[in-house]
């Protein structure tokens, strides 16, 4: 959601505080820091913008001024508009779970206090009922003197909704006493984002880390379930998770491949679910023509079902040394003489590292290099060769100004670099992990002090383990809703620029007098809004007016072109 065209412009009107005098009910950008001792803002109420299929989020911070409130109830009506009502259904809620960084973390600049980052749903996606006697219940919910608690509003707008002006409330009461009705005015656009996925991406494997830190066995019916909700979480939020379950055959020398079911999960997963990135399992690589044996099979499976085209090999990680490089090319040699068409990903710089380990060119398909590390001139000519570009981030690495991902960093860290990603022609994104949780000895533990190494606040850690808050599935962070926005971007990009010619041949006085000027195609338009915002990933924008400008003009790109 997007605070897309219009970023949370709010009209004033006054808050009701029977309970209080100095009670404050404000709504709050995404993009906004927020946290639990923020004084109060005085926007007070939510002007979005959006397409249909989009989700669009605002934030309700609820400040209790000098006694505390106490049974605070948010309840979200419907908007009513041109098409009839987008249900209240369509309005998720979720109270945020507020973490003391007590440092910040490394390399960061951040004041310490209270962060809100884990979203506690108010129902069960699955059953749609109130979660109650949780460890984290959402709600009610009380705020203690002098502090916020926060609301995330989750506001998606169905595919097939009419464009127009669609408007409601959400109402906020302490008990008995009315704090707040905050209005919500949507302008729906008369556009329709696809239910596709544009930015390839793999967001870490789930599987044996959700399976271990949720303490159910991973060959298990009960975990099938449980992954399959994990899996769902990431794709509503436009991030495809690094595994899928059990979608890859067994295979042996004598039998070849052996199928069971496999495939009729896979067509669910692309053609119902989006999935756009496949990781091939690299077995048997100590074994080379064993390997090969098994990646040709895999390979001639993935061509029939007409997905070879969305899958590649991850070889070594990060390679760091003569002898890591040299082993990069053995893998890549190997994997390409078993099937030329398989795509061969490294986490690596498109520049080498040290040039006495010589270079990895023809070894490598996918680039994914450190944003820290991008290097623009050898990037572009690997993309001329027909190479891709990818990119990831880990830790706090990179040059300052370069973009981290922690939980105590300006929200913009994670909007910017989807931004840069359009500038440089990177089509695909690598995220180590979303569900890093190893180190707690207790679900409850990741929700208390989610960090990596005690220094990195919330790396590796994008959802929460669900049972303390009362579901089977995850809670996401407000972190992985700020990628989603982000990616909600880049759609708007890719539809933008592939939306024709933008403008009419005109005239134009210049200093030898009148002129005919070309105006732009519609690349060349994107090209250039996005490059006023992000120019690379150590210069662009930190403010969030200039990314809600800019996505209004790519909205009205498309909304002409219609």
């Amino acid at each position: 959601m997007q605070i897309l065209l219009m970023a949370l412009l709010l009209t004033c009107i006054p808050v009701m505080a029977f309970a209080q005098e100095d009670a404050t009910v404000w709504v709050a950008s995404p993009w906004q820091r927020v946290l639990k001792s923020t004084p109060p803002g005085t926007q007070t109420a939510a002007r979005l913008g959006a397409a249909a299929n989009e989700y669009e989020p605002f934030r309700l911070i609820v400040h209790a001024g000098d006694r505390p409130l106490r049974d605070v109830r948010v309840v979200a009506g419907s908007l009513n508009g041109p098409g009839g009502a987008i249900s209240a259904y369509n309005l998720e809620l979720y109270r945020a779970h507020y973490l003391e960084i007590t440092e910040p973390s490394y390399r960061v600049d951040s004041p310490t206090g209270w962060y809100p980052d884990a979203l506690i749903p108010f129902l069960d996606r699955e059953t749609g009922e109130d979660l109650e006697g949780a460890t984290y219940d959402a709600a009610p919910f009380d705020v203690e003197p002098g502090e916020n608690a926060e609301v995330w509003c989750d506001l998606f707008v169905p595919a097939g909704t009419r464009a127009g002006r669609y408007t409601g409330t959400i109402s906020v009461a302490a008990g008995s006493i009315e704090l707040a009705q905050v209005p919500v005015d949507l302008e729906v656009w008369n556009f329709e984002l696809p239910a596709e996925i544009a930015m390839r991406s793999r967001f870490g494997s789930l599987g044996s880390r959700v399976a271990k830190g949720l303490g159910i066995d991973a060959d298990s019916d009960e975990f099938r379930r449980v992954e399959d909700l994990y899996i769902d979480e990431m794709l509503r939020h436009r991030a495809v998770p690094g595994s899928f379950g059990p979608i890859w055959p067994e295979w042996s020398e004598e039998e070849g491949l052996q199928e069971h079911g496999e495939a009729e999960r896979l067509r669910m997963l692309v053609e119902e679910k989006h999935v756009n990135a496949l990781a091939i399992p690299f077995r048997y690589r100590d074994e080379p023509e064993k390997c090969k044996a098994y990646l040709r099979a895999i390979a001639d499976w993935l061509r029939d079902l007409g997905y070879l085209d969305l899958a590649y090999i991850y070889m070594r990680d990060e390679p760091n040394d003569a002898e890591e490089y040299e082993t990069v090319r053995r893998q890549g040699a190997l994997i390409h003489e078993a099937d030329p068409e398989i795509a061969r990903m490294c986490t690596e710089q498109t520049v080498t590292s040290n040039p006495e380990w010589g270079d990895l060119y023809g070894a490598v398909d996918i680039w994914c290099p450190l944003w820290g590390l991008w290097d623009e001139a050898t990037a572009r000519e690997r993309l001329e060769q027909g190479e891709r570009l990818w990119s990831y981030t880990a830790l706090c690495q990179g040059a300052e100004g370069t973009p981290w991902w922690q939980i105590d960093v300006e929200p913009l860290n994670f909007r910017a670099p989807f931004w840069v990603s359009w500038h440089y022609d990177i089509t695909g994104f690598l995220y180590w992990s979303s569900v890093y949780w190893s180190q707690y000895e207790t679900m409850e533990g990741v929700w208390e002090a989610p960090h990596f190494r005690e220094k990195f606040w919330g790396e590796g850690m994008l959802l929460y383990p669900g049972p303390p808050a009362g579901i089977e599935g995850p809670v996401p962070s407000i972190r992985l809703k700020l990628i989603r926005e982000a990616l909600e971007d880049y759609e708007y990009m890719v539809m933008a620029a592939a939306s024709g010619e933008s403008g009419r041949t005109h005239a134009v006085m210049g200093p030898e007098g009148m002129v005919m000027v070309r105006p732009q195609n519609a690349r060349e338009r994107v090209d250039a809004i996005v490059a006023d915002i992000a120019a690379s990933f150590g210069d662009w924008s930190h403010d969030a007016e200039d990314y809600a400008r800019a996505r209004r003009e790519l909205a009205e790109i498309i909304a002409h072109a219609r």
